[in-house]
């Protein structure tokens, strides 16, 4: 596997992110090619989308923003769109000074656009689009990606069915492909001035798919969840 770093300009609140994309390509004198997966730093995609709001009381916001509140301390534990992140995604690092970025519109649907496009403009037949946030875990220290949304490909991976080294089938693990190469892309994104939100993903072995997906085909609900005890009650 192969991860391709591309360095962009800054972007703008309102700027053409595709544009914003294949000028970072022409820069890196990069092209896109058959079964590439490219991943696109959910900022990003927030900016394209006009997503920068006034941060002068972050909890309001996240109020407004937030799918479930589930706890109220230094940061507010949040679900949205079926994840459970802190603030409902929203970020003032990497925006100007008294803004902060909602997480994007629709990821799904944007990662579905953008492939689209792509597509067309490079005549291919399988390329994946994925966009990423990085986020905490409990009990962790710093921080990983994850993905929010994608298209093109299976992001998750079922191993059910299939046997261990000791010829034992497997009975619950599924893979998460999607949030994997997440982890990967955000190792070169960074989280500070790496001025790095496109990452090209080359040579991996993995399903590629035209079918539409949205976070009710890849998300599981709280009953679900092997935290569950945790949480439960409160979703």
């Amino acid at each position: 596997m192969q991860l391709i770093p591309l360095k962009s300009q800054k972007i703008e609140s309102g700027d053409n992110l595709l544009q914003s994309f294949l000028s970072a390509l022409e820069s890196a004198n990069e092209s896109v090619g058959e079964g590439d997966i490219i991943v696109i730093a959910s900022k990003v995609l927030a900016f394209s989308q006009g997503r920068l709001v006034e941060s002068a009381d972050i909890k309001e916001l996240v109020k407004k923003e937030a799918d479930v509140i589930l706890d109220e301390g230094e940061m507010v534990i949040t679900l949205k769109n079926k994840i459970l992140i802190p603030n409902a995604g929203i970020d003032n690092s990497n925006t100007p000074d008294g803004q902060a970025v909602l997480w994007p519109d629709d990821p799904f649907g944007s990662a579905r656009g953008i492939r689209k496009e792509l597509i067309g403009k490079f005549n291919l037949k399988n390329l994946g689009v994925l966009i990423t946030d990085s986020h905490c875990q409990p009990l962790r220290a710093g921080t990983t990606g994850i993905a929010i949304g994608w298209a093109g490909f299976e992001g998750v991976q079922d191993e059910i069915g299939k046997k261990d080294l000791f010829g034992r089938p497997m009975v619950y693990t599924k893979i998460a492909i999607a949030d994997d190469l997440a982890s990967a892309a955000n190792l070169l994104m960074g989280e500070t001035d790496a001025s790095i939100p496109f990452v090209i993903v080359r040579d991996l072995n993995i399903t590629f798919t035209d079918k539409e997906f949205s976070e009710d085909d890849y998300f599981i609900g709280p009953e679900e969840c092997i935290y569950k005890g945790f949480y439960g009650k409160k979703l």
